[in-house]
């Protein structure tokens, strides 16, 4: 009997134990549910888009051809969304379908703003009858070039402008020596070569080895072409160790083909 008297004397600290710390423990979980169910409701209040407006857009960058009103209509396409709820990858996407625009940022100003930043695309060619070429071969196709007349015309299959305009330079880089000036470059769908000069004549350089035929052409301009330059429509230079020309309407001969 004393041993079970004992054992119960020892049983009841744990016990009274227990009970001290069940209430506090159902208190906690209690209170982690209000604050959880507090934390979704404010989580939920947060997406809320009619609670958390997007009421400005503010843009920056250097505008020539691309105005921050087209923008701020594309940005605010969006507003619907609200706040948190905007997918700012998307919104950068659709300003960068814009033609003028060669990259975007776009991130959210606490607590109603986007702010885009943007980058214009620059124009170092024609692209066709329709398009431009960037600086780094990027083609893009607005509405309306014709202020860019001025411009060399590039052109070839597919839509490699990097390629084309690439050839371009090396191709004026080497006629400058000759003072001659490129007014168009295109690479037709056999992958051969044509170039244009400012006086009209087209030197066909075709496929492969075209820097050398080129070279063989402007070894032979001051000795043999430059007299005649206005009267030839093309040289083609795709013979191994000559050259043909092709006299222009002017001329009357246009027709008739001299080799050399």
């Amino acid at each position: 009997m004393a041993n079970k008297s004992s054992e119960k004397q020892q049983q009841r600290p744990f016990l009274d134990g227990i009970r001290r710390w069940l209430p506090r423990a159902a208190g906690g979980a209690l209170l982690f549910v209000v604050i959880a169910f507090a934390g979704e409701r404010l989580a939920m209040k947060l997406i809320d888009p009619q609670a958390m407006q997007i009421k400005s857009v503010q843009v920056e960058g250097m505008f020539e051809h691309v105005t921050p009103l087209a923008i701020k209509q594309v940005a605010a396409s969006f507003s619907e969304q609200g706040f948190l709820g905007v997918d700012v990858g998307h919104v950068k996407l659709a300003i960068e379908t814009l033609p003028w625009v060669r990259q975007a940022s776009v991130r959210r100003v606490w607590p109603d703003t986007l702010y885009v930043s943007l980058e214009e695309q620059m124009a170092a060619a024609r692209w066709g009858d329709e398009g431009l070429v960037s600086p780094a071969g990027e083609l893009f196709f607005p509405q309306d070039i014709t202020q860019f007349v001025q411009l060399p015309v590039l052109d070839g299959p597919g839509s490699n402008g990097a390629l084309v305009l690439a050839q371009y330079r090396k191709v004026r880089e080497l006629l400058a020596t000759q003072e001659l000036i490129v007014t168009q470059l295109e690479q037709d769908e056999r992958r051969a070569w044509v170039v244009t000069l400012s006086s009209g004549m087209k030197l066909l350089l075709g496929r492969k080895e075209s820097e050398a035929r080129l070279a063989r052409f402007i070894d032979i301009y001051p000795k043999v072409l430059m007299t005649w330059e206005r009267a030839i429509d093309e040289v083609d230079l795709r013979y191994t160790n000559g050259f043909a020309v092709r006299w222009n309407a002017v001329t009357g001969k246009e027709n008739e083909i001299a080799q050399g």
